[in-house]
């Protein structure tokens, strides 16, 4: 609740009357949304020229899943939910449209938003 309250206090000799000012934060919002994380691999060194990868990803383990399907060059940048873990996998396609096989996968990582910010200054109110 958020607002102005009257309180009236009697007491044996006197009536108080006092204004609050009530402000009431609301509560914390889970800390998640998402970090940028740049992965970057090397390009085949047999079968045809690559000119474009397909890069899947998992999360926590589960099903892959297609994310980009023309990365042109050796880098891709994943908007990764914070606190759930990420592996993408890549693959080779030519100018004829023939994929090659995926790559290994990388190395699992979680990002992690770190601990809370400076919370503002206190102010008299």
């Amino acid at each position: 609740m958020t607002g102005v309250m009257t309180m009236k206090i009697s007491l044996k000799s006197a009536v108080v009357v006092a204004l609050f000012a009530v402000l009431a934060a609301a509560p914390a919002a889970a800390q998640t949304g998402t970090m940028d994380v740049a992965y970057q691999w090397t390009a085949p060194t047999t079968g045809s020229v690559v000119q474009h990868y397909v890069v899947e990803h998992s999360v926590d383990g589960g099903a892959w899943t297609q994310v980009a399907a023309s990365v042109t060059g050796n880098s891709y940048t994943l908007a990764a939910v914070t606190g759930v873990s990420h592996r993408i996998r890549v693959a080779g396609v030519d100018a004829q449209g023939r994929q090659g096989p995926f790559s290994l996968p990388s190395d699992a990582y979680t990002p992690d938003a770190g601990a809370p910010g400076q919370p503002g200054k206190p102010i008299i109110f």
